[in-house]
């Protein structure tokens, strides 16, 4: 054999092996983790309290991120998951907010709502067809070249959407009527486990033997007072209270019932043994602030519990990954959906500033100020969630123009109380206002309204144009919001700089090795290796 010939063959050898060790390294398992309202700060305060195998592992063994920015404001569960798994902001995802206002029907809906579709052990009928971009789950599948199997659960429909994209399996949530796991039949091979459940072992039958008290007895839990530990709490779930669902699923139970199905998955539908692919698990959790709490003014005992209840659900994830996957083979993706909604609300008798916005006195003065300016009519279609709707139809009939009546509106309504700004949709797609980027980013022109208002913090916003009204208390809180790397030999470290939001998917991406979602422009975050 030439020596010649023999540099090539051994060359090519080579190759061969470090291909081979390039695509054992990949990930077979995916799991991706979006915890609801999850804060650094409280991550760190409870840490003597954590086990060995949930946060504390993140922290010891992964790549933790001290921060991460979502730059729009007033972010919701649904466009922070959305931001997260496509790399994008509301502008380009489509997905600003869980609810939208249908102008057409004039009824606000959910953003998913999809007609096309039927609801399984629900009403509901959903799909992803909003989500106008590519995911990770997304491009996960494409790169997997169909073999490639996508489940996910999360407590409300849309964020199980956007964690499931448009080429899951399955995605399953909790029904806020029935309390039963639900999906769509957009999703064409869901799982026996669950439905199995709502017909052996349905919520309902086993709400009233179901209790949430404090997980650790005796223990100081940080900066909550003696005298509220000494009391302790105590929170039943009665099947005959109508919100019963809605408030267990506000509850560490529900993470715990998405834990227990996340166990099962990893096991039973044999995630991370797929030879040609990699599967992924995505998963939704949440610690937003109990709203039903005994103590409305301090309701830091039942959320730090809370944390405390996840990071044991955690371990018991971690540990299935363990034994049937293995942690080497796996990447673990954990972030927070970067906002907080406290239940806090000052006493009757305070004298914290504030005040009381009423939409439906506002909506009148509005149109009794067009109405004498431009001539009797119906100026305002809607008020929802902070933006005024024009009502088109009679602009066209009196030939007025849609942007001089939004400024008029705007300039009027940014002189009301509680209104700190306002601003039109032609003054968020103007690049030559920075200050408003936020804004810009978080708006969906597709679906938002003509003017959009800022409220004063400590303010509250009655929307008594609905029955029943619907009360939002503004404020407005600077805290760090996490994200972890775990697994697919990642090296532990620390991130100290705020990161933006939009480049956790292109990371996970590079990871990987599959492309980005398509509309994520942000380069990946450096994280060093083993």
């Amino acid at each position: 054999m030439s020596r010649k010939l023999l540099t090539s063959v051994v060359c090519g050898l080579v190759g061969m092996n470090c291909m081979s060790v390039f695509a054992e390294t990949r990930p077979k398992l995916v799991v991706g983790i979006v915890v609801d309202q999850l804060r650094t700060d409280y991550l760190e305060n409870l840490q003597d309290l954590f086990s060995e195998g949930g946060f504390r592992r993140l922290f010891k063994e992964g790549a933790f991120i001290r921060d991460i920015d979502f730059k729009i404001p007033q972010p919701d569960v649904a466009s922070s998951t959305a931001i997260l798994q496509t790399g994008s902001y509301p502008r380009q995802n489509g997905i600003a907010g869980e609810n939208i206002y249908n102008v057409t029907d004039k009824t606000i809906i959910p953003v998913f709502n999809d007609a096309a579709f039927i609801g399984n052990f629900t009403s509901e009928t959903f799909s992803p067809a909003s989500l106008r971009v590519t995911t990770i789950s997304d491009e996960l599948v494409n790169a997997g070249n169909g073999s490639t199997k996508i489940h996910t659960l999360a407590p409300g429909p849309s964020q199980a959407i956007i964690l499931a994209g448009h080429e899951a399996k399955s995605a399953f949530w909790v029904n806020n009527e029935t309390g039963k796991w639900s999906t769509s039949t957009y999703f064409t091979a869901p799982p026996a486990a669950l439905q199995n459940k709502n017909y052996n072992s349905p919520l309902i039958s086993r709400l009233d033997t179901m209790k949430w008290v404090p997980l650790l007895k005796g223990v100081d839990y940080p900066d909550v007072s003696r005298n509220r530990i000494a009391e302790g709490f105590k929170y039943s779930f009665p099947r005959s209270d109508r919100d019963v669902f809605s408030m267990y699923k506000e509850s560490p139970l529900m993470n715990r019932d998405i834990a227990e199905a996340a166990v099962e998955y990893i096991r039973d539908l044999k995630l991370g043994k797929n030879q040609e692919s990699s599967d992924m698990l995505g998963l939704g959790f949440t610690l937003a602030p109990f709203q039903n709490v005994t103590s409305p003014s301090d309701s830091r005992y039942e959320l730090e519990d809370a944390y405390l209840r996840l990071d044991r659900n955690l371990e018991a994830i971690f540990n299935a990954i363990d034994r049937y996957v293995g942690m080497e083979n796996t990447l673990v993706y954990l972030a927070s959906t970067g906002y907080f909604n406290d239940n806090y609300s000052p006493s009757a008798d305070s004298r914290l500033p504030g005040g009381t916005f009423s939409v439906k006195r506002a909506v009148s003065l509005l149109n009794s100020y067009l109405a004498a300016k431009f001539g009797n009519g119906s100026y305002i279609d809607t008020y929802y969630d902070g933006h005024v709707f024009l009502n088109k139809s009679v602009l066209e009939e009196k030939g007025l123009n849609l942007n001089d009546i939004a400024g008029e509106s705007r300039d009027f309504l940014v002189r009301m109380s509680g209104v700190s700004d306002a601003y039109t949709v032609a003054d968020l797609m103007s690049p030559s206002v920075p200050q408003l980027e936020g804004h810009r980013l978080a708006s969906d022109p597709k679906t938002s309204g003509d003017i959009i208002l800022e409220f004063n913090p400590g303010w509250k916003v009655i929307d008594d144009t609905r029955f029943p009204s619907v009360e939002k208390k503004q404020k407005y809180v600077a805290f760090e919001s996490p994200a972890f790397f775990l697994g697919a030999n990642i090296a532990p470290q620390t991130i100290e700089h705020s990161v933006d939001a939009v480049a956790i998917a292109p990371t996970v991406a590079k990871i990987l090795r599959i492309r980005a979602p398509n509309s994520a422009s942000d380069k990946p975050i450096i994280l060093k290796k083993k």
